[in-house]
């Protein structure tokens, strides 16, 4: 299986490496993609995952915050089958919208955030519509810039909420304690995702 994956916003496809690594001594092929996260060309993204599914094996794709929204959008986009694409894993992905975003843009600063609200960051209504199974992961850890601007409530990893990382139509979810950036790091996040791909399930005793 080939597994492709996305970054979030203001990252580079280099953070993504240990996680990428993490994957392969798993068994899975993998290739990160970068793309600029603050002034998104979708075509340009969406042509760039086109060309890295293997058409030889199931592919499977994940996107950390940011890269998980993308993704939404290349299923809208494109519609591959589940023989294509079988799974999606979403890892802190504000599915149906961060609300960290609308206090930025009420603080006026949101030219910080380029294009990328356009791309799902704003809150909205939602559905997974796709075949592939869907897995989103949530951090814990209140430690980021929400806590700054929020405080600590409701329960997130310092970014994003855990109740914004769950969509009606997801296959699972599971909550670690982690904040929004170290999650991608954590090699309890890889191995959830080997589980989740192996079983269409999480394993919170791994």
């Amino acid at each position: 299986m080939k597994i492709i994956i996305l970054h979030g916003l203001y990252m580079h496809g280099l953070v993504m490496q240990p996680l990428s690594q993490r994957l392969t001594k798993l068994g899975y092929t993998t290739q990160v993609l970068s793309y600029n996260s603050v002034a998104i060309d979708a075509g340009k993204v969406f042509r760039a995952i086109d060309a890295a599914l293997d058409c030889k094996q199931t592919n499977i794709l994940v996107g950390h915050s940011l890269g998980g929204l993308m993704i939404k959008h290349y299923l809208a986009s494109r519609q591959p089958s589940a023989q294509q694409i079988s799974h999606v894993l979403a890892i802190g992905s504000p599915l149906q919208g961060a609300s960290i975003v609308a206090k930025i843009q009420q603080l006026g600063l949101g030219a910080l955030l380029g294009n990328s609200a356009r791309y799902g960051l704003q809150a909205h209504e939602d559905k997974w519509r796709f075949p592939q199974k869907l897995g989103s992961i949530a951090g814990t850890v209140p430690i980021g810039m929400r806590r700054l601007l929020m405080g600590n409530e409701p329960l997130s990893d310092g970014t994003v909420t855990v109740e914004e990382t769950k969509i009606d139509g997801m296959t699972d979810h599971i909550e670690t304690r982690t904040t929004h950036t170290s999650m991608i790091y954590n090699d309890y996040i890889a191995r959830q995702i080997d589980h989740f791909i192996r079983s269409d399930t999480f394993n919170p005793d791994l």
